[in-house]
């Protein structure tokens, strides 16, 4: 069964990775249709869609039952897809017996295994990942390819990414090129895979190094020997990848001999020059089963951080012993002859004056300068302003406008305070400004986790001011601990460069 091409004019150029305007599959047969976001449609076998993917089939099965939609005769039920015709076009061509399209670029081969795990594609999925082993990986960045791996939660390639990147230096300062490539988050988590790598091949070198290098290299003539009764040096050797896992490499253990060699080329007690080729083979695969095992147990600690989950670290405010903590919110303030309802994220409804809005705020003043629609909500004859802000911020927000003194609670989280200053600048509320800056600044916090917040919110001078402070300490990962998970890539990268 073969696709029938579509005619194009002879002056048109097509990308042969992206679908034709109209119909790219359009096989005899077809009995049933699946229709991209941007309306390309595919008329296809579904048998071959429903054997591929447990989801797709269910959503055929819908549409196939759908009993509200009345089929002309000669149509074909049609099911809707989510993802431009680019998307379906490629994962088809891995389905069908044609050519497979391997996307060009890494971002959209990542996003390509993205979707076919939605759909729960599991061979189609091995099927792309064998055609894009055969391309040529030799310019592909470890660190872009994990960063895309996690963002679109692909497991596999993020793992096979972050054992690449274990021949890099895992600090901060020298990876401060590459910050930017990924969330804070992610970077956290491939910090905490490299430590764990570290941890478990120390731990599984040493009973190596201890049993004789699996009784590998017993027996040998040399200057020197660990309590095991290996050479000395090749005991350090084996202990030295623990540290620096990329010195796993035959290159660097075969530089280690020579230099050792060249060093005892003069004692008669070393041997070392004459250990035969069978010999290192023997030791090599034994110590390729350990590092392999170390770097399997270290895989369960690789966990995915897709975007907007587990991003966020909740920072708990202290308190002294007994003491609770009052979270409530505060009453909205009463106000009397109140023409206007602000009504909150959480449908909280708050009564203000519009003249003191308008003045305070040019962005109310340019909103409500609007002719209100006919079919406007009113509560008590009032018209309702929805905005996107939750009751607990707006109740210390609103209140500034008004001769109170407004109180910000000691025990609020930092973040909680940056969110309030955020409002004032999104709505323009210059008026309130320095009240808030101030509660900013007089309030001891970790340095880094609100320059983190801060620079998440856009603003500047609270990102400056704790820049500053920062400068007390030094940039890595032991420094930062689970704070980074806060920071977004760029904000990490411009401030190692202040440092």
């Amino acid at each position: 069964m073969s696709t029938v091409p579509l005619e194009t004019s002879a002056s048109s150029v097509v990308d042969p990775d992206e679908p034709s305007p109209n119909s790219v599959f359009d096989y005899p047969g077809a009995d049933i249709i699946l229709r991209s976001r941007d309306s390309r449609d595919f008329r296809v076998p579904k048998l071959y869609i429903v054997n591929s993917s447990p989801v797709l089939s269910e959503l055929i099965q819908n549409a196939s039952n759908s009993s509200d939609v009345a089929h002309t005769e000669g149509s074909l039920p049609t099911v809707q897809l989510s993802d431009s015709g680019a998307i379906p076009h490629r994962l088809l061509t891995f389905i069908f017996p044609v050519s497979p399209i391997v996307p060009s670029t890494i971002e959209e081969r990542m996003e390509l295994l993205s979707v076919a795990r939605e759909y729960q594609m599991n061979s189609t999925m091995a099927h792309i990942r064998g055609s894009i082993a055969l391309q040529d990986s030799s310019s592909i960045d470890a660190f872009r390819v994990y960063s895309l791996a996690q963002k679109y939660g692909l497991r596999q390639e993020a793992l096979q990414a972050a054992r690449t990147i274990l021949t890099f230096s895992m600090t901060i300062e020298n990876l401060k090129d590459k910050l930017d490539i990924m969330p804070g988050a992610s970077l956290h988590e491939l910090w905490k895979y490299h430590k764990r790598v570290r941890t478990l091949l120390a731990s599984d070198l040493a009973e190596f190094r201890e049993s004789g290098a699996r009784g590998t290299m017993t027996g040998l003539c040399c200057t020197e020997f660990s309590p095991s009764l290996i050479p000395r040096w090749l005991d350090s050797y084996i202990e030295s990848i623990g540290e620096t896992p990329n010195l796993f490499d035959l290159v660097e253990f075969n530089i280690t001999l020579a230099r050792h060699i060249r060093d005892e080329a003069t004692d008669p007690r070393c041997a070392c020059a004459s250990m035969t080729s069978q010999t290192i083979r023997t030791f090599w695969t034994a110590l390729t089963a350990t590092v392999h095992g170390s770097l399997k147990k270290a895989g369960s600690a690789l966990s995915l951080v897709q975007e907007g989950v587990n991003s966020q670290v909740p920072v708990k405010p202290r308190s002294k012993k007994g003491a609770k903590m009052d979270f409530s919110r505060p009453k909205p303030l009463e106000v009397p002859d109140a023409d206007l309802i602000l009504r909150s994220a959480d449908r909280v409804h708050f009564r203000v004056h519009k003249s003191l809005l308008t003045m305070a705020s040019p962005f109310f003043k340019d909103l409500l300068s609007l002719p209100q629609l006919p079919d406007s909500e009113v509560v008590d004859g009032l018209p309702i302003v929805q905005l996107s802000e939750d009751a607990e911020l707006l109740s210390y927000l609103i209140p500034m406008l008004y001769p109170v003194r407004p109180v910000i609670p000691i025990s609020w989280p930092r973040d909680k305070t940056l969110s309030l200053l955020a409002a004032r600048e999104k709505y323009d509320m210059v008026s309130i400004q320095s009240l808030i800056r101030a509660e900013v600044r007089c309030r001891p916090s970790g340095a880094f986790h609100t320059y983190a917040l801060a620079s998440s919110k856009g603003l500047t001078p609270e990102m400056e001011h704790a820049a500053r402070l920062t400068l007390d300490y030094p940039v890595t990962f032991e420094t930062l601990g689970e704070g980074l998970r806060v920071f977004e890539g760029w904000a990490l990268r411009d401030l190692v460069r202040f440092h």
